[in-house]
């Protein structure tokens, strides 16, 4: 359907869109967000810009378009991380909608949000999911399509799988429209996690049975920005990704949810952190042998990271999935951590590396090209 490029006047619209902003440190890029979302031809919306200090100027940019438009609204967030930040602007949106968007971000055109709503209102949609593009060093790189995921049944191992871990859509806050309802209704909130709480907060999304839409437009551009929180090297990753699956495990039973169905979420989840940390302390450490064989042992000798790596490596249901790369790679992955085969497991993820063959497998595609 061919999308009006009119601008919508008051009267026709129907809900408030509340865009939310954590800021910090993003003086380089901050302008071109905030003038992402002024420029919308859908006029109804606020904007929360949750301010943590800095040492640039993020904070007087921030406060420059506060003066300048009714509709921006700073907010202090001392000290608190993203996912905190964030509850705080959902505690003070007033929007039907609500639009996360990050500081080193924006969105690729003036019609983004009449997009979204017209789609949200037309289905009566929990969360309305674009396409995105990715910026690597001022080149844009288009990134794995929903259609790879959206196709299939959302209650199917391919729709899971796909949308939170190969093609990872599902995983991120930016690039969607939730109703602000929704998330009322069922309470969800970001926890308080050092990095990847958008993971949980999506992951509880879909098990309070979301509905989700899917738009084929790319409506959002994420920047590969070195110096963000999700690009940084972290000591102790394990600990937070073996709490993320422990508190999702929990959660699911506190909220009955049926866990024959969805427990390989919890699995899934684990399986790719210890790839995810190898590949970080391998990099991190001068691409030595020996940080991946660490990393490996240090999930194998988690209790419960070594009983879902287990479980995942007995699960019949992962040979649904269509594209058998993967199922190879995950069966033989998780029997070789059952069998402490850390060593061999090293030599396959440095291979695996070196010849980039994880890039290619993942959301985002090569990093250049």
């Amino acid at each position: 359907m061919e999308e009006s490029k009119e601008k919508v006047s008051m009267s026709e619209e129907k809900g408030k869109i509340s865009v939310i902003v954590p800021v910090y440190q993003a003086e380089k890029y901050l302008a071109k967000a905030l003038d992402s979302v002024i420029s919308q031809d859908y006029e109804n919306w606020e904007l929360f810009l949750l301010v943590r200090k800095s040492s640039d100027q993020s904070e007087k940019i921030v406060r420059d378009y506060e003066k300048k438009y009714d509709s921006i609204h700073m907010i202090e967030r001392g000290e608190n991380k993203a996912g905190e930040a964030r509850n705080q602007g959902l505690e003070k949106a007033q929007g039907e909608y609500v639009l996360f968007l990050d500081s080193d971000d924006y969105l690729p055109d003036a019609s983004v949000m009449q997009r979204y709503v017209r789609m949200a209102e037309q289905t009566d949609a929990d969360i309305v999911v674009a396409n995105y593009a990715r910026l690597w060093n001022g080149k844009m790189l288009p990134a794995v399509s929903h259609a790879s995921f959206s196709r299939y049944h959302r209650d199917s191992q391919e729709f899971q799988f796909r949308g939170f871990f190969s093609a990872g859509t599902l995983s991120y806050v930016w690039g969607k429209l939730y109703r602000r309802s929704f998330l009322e209704k069922n309470q969800i909130r970001f926890a308080k996690y050092d990095y990847a709480e958008d993971k949980f907060f999506n992951m509880q999304c879909y098990l309070c049975r979301a509905k989700y839409i899917f738009l084929s437009r790319i409506g959002y551009i994420y920047r590969k920005n070195e110096t963000s929180i999700s690009s940084r090297y972290r000591a102790n990753s394990s600990e937070c990704w073996i709490a993320m699956a422990r508190d999702l495990k929990e959660w699911m039973s506190d909220h009955e949810i049926q866990m024959e169905s969805c427990e390989e979420l919890v699995w899934y989840l684990i399986f790719f952190a210890t790839f995810f940390d190898a590949k970080m302390e391998y990099e991190e450490h001068k691409k030595k042998l020996r940080f991946i064989w660490k990393t490996l042992r240090l999930y194998g000798k988690d209790e419960f990271a070594r009983e879902c790596l287990c479980r995942l490596a007995a699960d019949k249901k992962i040979w649904k999935l269509q594209d058998k790369k993967w199922v190879v790679m995950t069966k033989g992955f998780c029997i070789g951590m059952k069998l402490k085969l850390y060593l061999l497991l090293s030599i396959g993820i440095r291979s695996l590396i070196r010849r980039r063959i994880d890039e290619k497998l993942s959301d985002t595609g090569l990093r250049e090209v």
